[in-house]
């Protein structure tokens, strides 16, 4: 039998309808992604996790009906797509998140371990210090007491000082004045009166007295002065 005859440019009527159908598929498409685009511009939380609203619409739930939990999963899992950036969510861009999140996460207990190292350092010094002025505390406490069981003690030194400066100067006075009558008189050292030998050597052990006196009041003004500071030190 002999085919029918088919024109120049004419085409079955099979072949006619591929590209009506292509069209609707298309047509069909474009239809749908617009409706998705609707329902994500409505809802922020579906206009980031595209994939989650697909899911949900095709199981015909809305998001607002899901436990609480879950609404804030999804928020966490958008905020998530949002800041990657990334338009869909997969297992490796989730995985680099959490990386990201727990590699901060190190870094901030590391960084609070190193000020609980810093802090320990710094209270180990503290005690040192603190010992140290324990020490210091002590050793002014024995001294105060070893002071005030001496004569002079450190309450009347000053007045014990200047009555021993007054005796100084009034034996340095008669001893000039009996050192000058003997001198107009021209008698040798070898035949001056014992008197005069005591009261010279008298001066003489006199002053060695003042300046240990006076050597003693700097101790107890040293020990005040510590004292001080160290209550300074205290407050």
């Amino acid at each position: 039998m002999r085919k029918p005859y088919v024109g120049r440019g004419l085409r079955p009527a099979a072949q006619q309808q591929q590209p009506l159908q292509h069209f609707d598929v298309l047509l069909e498409k474009q239809l749908q992604n617009m409706r998705n685009y609707r329902a994500s511009v409505s809802n922020p939380i579906l206009n980031i996790a595209g994939l989650t609203t697909e899911i949900l619409s095709q199981l015909n739930v809305p998001i607002e009906s899901l436990p609480q939990k879950c609404q804030q999963l999804l928020r966490q899992a958008a905020e998530t797509q949002q800041e990657l950036d990334i338009e869909k969510l997969d297992p490796i861009a989730i995985s680099l998140h959490q990386t990201k999140e727990l590699t901060e996460n190190l870094e901030d207990e590391y960084e609070i371990l190193k000020l609980k190292q810093k802090n320990i350092e710094l209270q180990a010094k503290i005690d040192r210090n603190n010992k140290f002025l324990e020490g210091l505390r002590k050793e002014l406490q024995s001294s105060q007491e070893f002071l005030a069981g001496q004569n002079p003690s450190p309450e009347n030194i000053q007045d014990y000082i200047r009555q021993m400066k007054q005796k100084v100067a009034s034996y340095e006075e008669n001893c000039e004045k009996a050192k000058s009558k003997f001198t107009k008189l021209s008698v040798p050292d070898a035949i001056l009166p014992a008197s005069l030998s005591t009261l010279v050597n008298t001066l003489v052990a006199l002053r060695e007295e003042a300046a240990s006196l006076k050597l003693r009041a700097d101790d107890v003004a040293l020990a005040r002065e510590a004292r001080d500071t160290f209550i300074r030190l205290r407050r």
